[in-house]
């Protein structure tokens, strides 16, 4: 499971279809009916199209490009250390200058950017049945990069006078 901070966006009313083996996009067009064709005409050109399927998506009128994915526990972290952790679901939204305060501030704050090791937490190697739990850690300078990341996002989401949104 993950947390992906991005930026709110809204729907454009476009549609576009991507072929991985290709790397084609079809699209954009406007309205869902509008994709369904080219996909169609693409899938019985395309094996691996026509065996696997291509799928339509939504057109945003924001970028995914600075959106941040990161696992629960790191999210829980992030958001802690930005004085938004509820104890709740690890989804919420807040105006994007407030959150721009708050990472400027976690940017500011002193602390320990070392890294955790990397941890077997169940499983055989450690007396249990059952599968291998593995805690991952984190690398040396995670939360300089992961705030720099949101930093980036935050400036993105002012500068459009949007908010950011997690879960």
């Amino acid at each position: 499971m993950s947390v992906a901070f991005s930026i709110e966006s809204n729907f454009t009313g476009a549609f576009t279809a991507h072929c991985y083996d290709l790397d084609l996009t079809l699209g954009p067009v406007v309205g869902h009916e509008s994709i369904l064709p080219l996909i169609a005409a693409h899938k019985a050109e395309c094996d691996e199209c026509s065996a696997y399927g291509m799928y339509s998506q939504a057109v945003l009128d924001v970028d995914d490009t600075l959106d941040l994915n990161v696992s629960n526990l790191n999210a829980r972290t992030l958001l802690i250390a930005l004085g938004l952790d509820d104890e709740g679901d690890l989804c919420g939204t807040l105006d994007g200058e407030d959150f721009l305060g708050r990472v400027l501030l976690a940017l500011a704050t002193d602390r320990d950017d070392s890294g955790v090791p990397y941890a077997v937490v169940g499983g055989a190697e450690v007396g249990q049945s059952g599968a291998t739990v593995i805690d991952c850690g984190r690398s040396v300078g995670y939360f300089a990069d992961r705030f720099g990341a949101l930093h980036a996002l935050a400036l993105e989401a002012v500068r459009l006078g949007r908010g950011i949104q997690w879960s």
